[in-house]
């Protein structure tokens, strides 16, 4: 019998595609990953969960299986969030996100502050503060990064050069894993190459103006339920190219963390931002730790 079932609900004119892992008298608990990203790196997050949860992994619309649309904003995925527990007609639903994925989460919850039971975000407070003149420099390559998606992305050989582009982004994981998610993440090309399972036109989230810190502590404030926050002490190096960096501040960390009203903060020692690649049974720990309290 297979660990999950793979299941499909409609947000708008769009099929978002999830699996569904677990029994399904669980509570629900849902899994949102990050950009670029797709349900199947929380695997190994998923089936732990599953004992006590039935999960919800969800391909974000432009990820995995899930449909594409032609440009993207950020409301679109907080949409298809809200969608996705109407649809389902989920009651008090934990709600889990990475990165991106945390940030759709925070916004969510805090738009509609009594619906979640719990919340975790993964390395989900949003990029460090920039000036505005590098806010600037960043607008004009995305557009480039457009540019490009329009023209059409080169494909990727065989399965063995996709591997090593994911172990260059991703050096803490291990040679069966990186080789397990290059084989789920990819999918074949027409003309014999391989392509990551993501649209390329995710580039127009980012042309549409940079992460409002302010407004998000204003939407966080607004979370009632009980909140972990989980940060990898080495994510600065995902933002800075300097390994084993920190990314925030000690008074950035505190700021933002503080806006919320019930919220218990953890670092998990040796991951950096995909902390579920780095450290998965210690991440799976401090989730199941934190879940038994609310």
């Amino acid at each position: 019998m297979r660990e999950f079932r793979e299941r499909f609900y409609r947000s708008g004119p769009l099929r978002i595609h999830f699996r569904d892992w677990g029994d399904p008298e669980n509570p629900p608990l849902i899994l949102l990953h990050g950009l670029r990203d797709h349900s199947h790196s929380f695997d190994d997050l998923a089936r732990g969960l599953a004992r006590d949860y039935r999960v919800y992994a969800v391909d974000l619309r432009g990820h995995g299986d899930s449909e594409t649309t032609p440009y993207y904003a950020f409301g679109h995925f907080v949409g298809d969030l809200r969608n996705l527990v109407r649809a389902l007609r989920l009651e008090k639903p934990i709600v889990v996100g990475h990165s991106f994925g945390g940030e759709v989460v925070g916004q969510w919850a805090g738009t509609f502050p009594d619906v979640p039971r719990a919340v975790v975000i993964l390395e989900g407070l949003g990029p460090p503060p920039h000036p505005l003149e590098r806010r600037l420099e960043r607008h004009r390559v995305s557009w480039k990064a457009v540019d490009r998606a329009q023209a059409g992305v080169q494909g990727l050989a065989d399965l063995e050069a996709a591997y090593r582009r994911l172990r260059e982004k991703n050096p803490r994981l291990t040679e069966a894993k990186a080789r397990e998610l290059t084989e789920l993440g990819t999918r074949a090309r027409e003309d014999g190459t391989l392509e990551w399972k993501f649209d390329p036109m995710l580039a127009t989230l980012t042309v549409s103006g940079g992460f409002d810190v302010a407004y998000m502590c204003l939407l966080w404030a607004q979370i009632n339920a009980p909140t972990l926050v989980v940060n990898g002490a080495e994510s600065g190096e995902f933002w800075s190219n300097e390994p084993g960096g920190r990314y925030l501040s000690p008074e950035e960390l505190e700021r933002r963390v503080g806006s919320f009203k019930k919220a218990r903060y953890v670092e998990i020692e040796g991951a950096g931002h995909m902390l579920h690649f780095d450290r998965p049974d210690e991440l799976l720990t401090e989730v199941r730790n934190f879940l038994q309290t609310v």
